[in-house]
């Protein structure tokens, strides 16, 4: 029967365990799991039994640790997986746990880009909202659904960063041509930061 032959507590994650069997790595588990399944260097195991209590309770902690990140903010499935997996959890237990946090509906991509877009529309445009949802891992359809926006709603969005922008701000070229770079790095199309920044007469005085 297989042993048990090492088990070392990983050097970037404390709370878990390198698991050796018969001298060769076999998997990375909580210390918690460890204590649970009573594991200890020299016992004899059943590949077979283990793998199955390594992975019910793996996964319930797994849960849990997702549902410790969730309360700090909602989270795409992509952000979750890359956070749990990055925890040093299996990818079979990672996926287990998403499949259940989507069918909770502890993570939904729709709703998460319904949110951030209704968010961040005041302050950043179509472009950026787009890239910034592609980032987290939405998908394309859903970034369609939500992500399209009015030209007046941007515009009028535009031309309230730039009144705030240019506040107590000369109007030379200069200031202008960095204004038009600024609603550009917010996400605003050329045609719209050309429209603003032409409400704007340029001081030629010295």
């Amino acid at each position: 029967m297989p042993k048990i032959t090492d088990m070392q507590i990983q050097k970037n994650n404390k709370t878990r365990a390198n698991v050796y069997i018969d001298g060769e790595f076999a998997f990375a588990l909580e210390m918690l799991t460890v204590m649970k399944l009573g594991l200890k260097i020299g016992a004899d195991v059943s590949t077979e039994k283990l793998t199955e209590a390594v992975f019910d309770s793996e996964k319930s902690v797994c849960f849990d640790k997702a549902l410790n990140y969730l309360s700090r903010g909602m989270k795409t499935c992509k952000q979750m997986r890359e956070y749990l997996t990055g925890k040093g959890y299996a990818a079979e237990i990672v996926t287990y746990v998403i499949d259940k946090l989507v069918d909770y509906k502890y993570v939904n991509d729709d709703y998460y880009a319904q949110m951030y877009v209704e968010q961040n529309l005041a302050s950043k445009g179509e472009r950026r909202l787009r890239q910034e949802l592609q980032q987290k891992g939405i998908p394309q359809c859903i970034i369609e659904k939500h992500c399209v926006v009015e030209r007046d709603t941007a515009l009028s969005n535009a031309e309230r960063l730039a009144a705030k922008y240019m506040r107590s701000k000369p109007h030379d070229l200069k200031t202008l041509q960095k204004l038009q770079r600024y609603l550009l790095s917010r996400g605003y199309d050329y045609d719209t930061v050309n429209t603003v920044t032409r409400n704007y007469d340029i001081d030629t005085t010295d």
